[in-house]
């Protein structure tokens, strides 16, 4: 799906998108961004515990160390000015006891490097389902990371576009309107909205399901 019929499909139903998010996660998502600026979050241990509800951390099935490690990673990382989603990946990788799929590992690589910087998009379930992507079947973790890149890649230049073209102007109003003075960057709009229409999508895909089962 092309940049323009995605930002048309946002239009569309940009009343119901906004509507899905609520106040809480704007308060939320800020309070991890403010505390993130001032602290060293291995040693805040309040940053941790919301970060680890807001983001699900504690609901994917990741071990203790993995937790630990993790934090200990958003420090690693803060003062590299490149950072490399394959180094990150890797960091995730070697740590982790956890026999789901790469998908989620890559979910939190994105976490980690948009809590350092805000230009980053998030990659989760939601967001892959609004942009269809399909997740890589490869046993190389080489390739499995460049499967990944490559659609954090398209994110990227797809939220650029939208917000360069201007694309989603009455979706963005709403926002401003509904969250006044919310203080997000517009790449961090784009990820709540994005969340919110594909939540709404997997919801829809289900009641369709349960009425064809039933």
């Amino acid at each position: 799906m092309k940049t323009k019929e995605i930002a048309a499909n946002i239009e569309s139903n940009a009343l119901q998108i906004i509507n899905n998010i609520d106040f809480k996660s704007i308060s939320f998502y800020n309070f991890l961004k403010s505390e993130y600026g001032k602290s060293n979050v291995t040693e805040n241990y309040i940053f941790q515990s919301v970060f680890r509800s807001f983001y699900g951390l504690d609901n994917v099935g990741f071990s203790e160390e993995f937790k630990r490690n993790y934090f200990k990673l958003i420090e690693k990382y803060r003062t590299q000015q490149n950072i490399d989603v394959e180094n990150v990946f890797i960091d995730l990788h070697r740590t982790q006891n956890f026999k789901g799929k790469d998908a989620v590992i890559f979910s939190f690589v994105s976490k980690l490097i948009c809590t350092i910087d805000d230009n980053y998009p998030i990659y989760d379930r939601e967001i892959c389902k609004v942009f269809s992507f399909n997740q890589p079947i490869h046993k190389d973790i080489a390739a499995i990371i460049n499967v990944f890149r490559d659609q954090l890649k398209l994110l990227q230049l797809t939220y650029n576009e939208i917000i360069q073209s201007n694309m989603a102007p009455v979706t963005f109003r709403l926002f401003d309107e509904k969250f006044k003075g919310n203080n997000l960057s517009m790449i961090k709009k784009l990820d709540f909205i994005f969340w919110s229409k594909g939540k709404l999508d997997i919801y829809e895909k289900q009641m369709l399901e349960t009425e064809f089962y039933n």
